[in-house]
């Protein structure tokens, strides 16, 4: 067993965003796992740019060629073209960062090159494998941090690298040879009590604990790098995933007002009625009876105009999986993320206590 360290990051795009002369502000934090909003990843992702330096150098045939003191050049100059490289690519856009270590099976070969400061090896780790750990959690914060504003922000990936520590704490880069071979978005600025939210929200989707699928495909359909009919796909899943398990939970809650303890019949007529109908709900009397439990208090034009979003929605899912043409450039990806958010948000505020006060609209 060893000690490794994954690191990550993604450009957020649209939705929120620190001032540029903002102080990178810590969302979460554990033993294993912290995630971090900042305008300036190049510190926190300094290991790994040298890492991906020294796997691009391979690659161009400079490692064994050079002495140390040109190879040392060599990979500086590496680094700073890496960085370049995302500050083109990030521009003015706020980005996550994930700092994560654990213990994993490795088996470290013979080294290829061992320097001052690091050591390079091959295939020592299955770097999926280590990413795969932390995939809930990463899932989960992405969610948290798009739902800070009402129209979801999108994620573009800029670095991902894992690394090892031997014994003696010395930095081991692990060399795959796998690795050898348009939105208009609108941002709005980070404030303290937004960073709050999101902490408070990826901890309110941690302990949801009935979430990991929706989480997942609200992940793909906020990639940057994702089509807009898989995004308008993946969203609907989640949507709909979401809509079936908050039926299960609040069923007896929409029934209950209608229930009386002191009319029997009433309550036997009731619980007739939820035995013949037990999986004969179509998705849209889910769907009311979820709006009715968790918004009691909207406004009747509210509750109207969300399920005709939910019916329009579903209708254009129904007839592209039936072969029916449509225009992908027209498909209302964010008017279906919007929906989704705000029932994901009035979901995980009240998961057992359907009148609970609600977090984060």
């Amino acid at each position: 067993m060893m000690h490794y360290y994954y690191k990550a990051a993604w450009a957020v795009i649209g939705g929120t965003n620190l001032p540029q002369d903002a102080q990178s502000i810590e969302l979460y934090r554990s033993e294993q796992c912290r995630f971090v909003l900042t305008n300036s990843p190049d510190i926190l992702l300094a290991d790994i740019d040298r890492g991906s330096a020294v796997g691009r150098l391979m690659l161009k045939g400079l490692i064994g060629q050079a002495g140390d003191a040109d190879f040392a050049v060599a990979l500086e100059a590496e680094v700073d073209e890496i960085k370049a490289e995302r500050a083109k690519s990030v521009g003015a856009k706020t980005v996550l960062v994930i700092e994560a270590n654990g213990e994993i099976y490795s088996v470290i070969k013979e080294p290829f090159r061992e320097h001052e400061g690091f050591i390079v090896t091959f295939d020592a780790v299955n770097k999926q494998d280590v990413a795969r750990i932390h995939q809930s959690e990463i899932q989960a914060m992405k969610l948290a941090v798009a739902f800070e504003s009402e129209t979801p922000s999108r994620f573009a990936s800029l670095a991902e690298g894992t690394y090892l520590t031997n014994e003696a704490g010395k930095i081991v880069y692990s060399i795959s040879f796998t690795m050898l071979g348009a939105d208009m978005t609108v941002s709005r600025g980070m404030s303290a009590e937004g960073a709050d939210r999101i902490s408070e929200r990826y901890a309110m989707l941690q302990s949801a604990g009935d979430l990991e699928s929706v989480e997942r495909l609200f992940s793909q359909m906020s990639d940057y790098g994702t089509d807009r009919l898989k995004a308008f796909l993946s969203g609907w899943a989640a949507l709909e995933i979401l809509i079936a398990k908050a039926f299960k939970t609040y069923e007896h809650a929409f029934f209950s007002p209608l229930a009386n303890a002191g009319q029997p019949m009433r309550e036997r007529f009731l619980k007739r009625i939820k035995d013949v109908m037990k999986d004969k709900y179509r998705l849209t009397d889910k769907f009311l009876a979820v709006t009715s439990v968790l918004f009691p208090d909207a406004p009747d034009k509210e509750i109207e105009e969300d399920f005709k979003q939910f019916s329009k929605l579903k209708q254009l899912r129904d007839s592209i999986s039936h072969g029916d043409e449509f225009t992908e450039r027209d498909l209302p990806v964010h008017e279906l993320a919007k929906l989704l958010r705000k029932y994901v948000l009035a979901h995980v505020a009240t998961p057992t206590q359907p009148y609970a006060q609600r977090i984060g609209d």
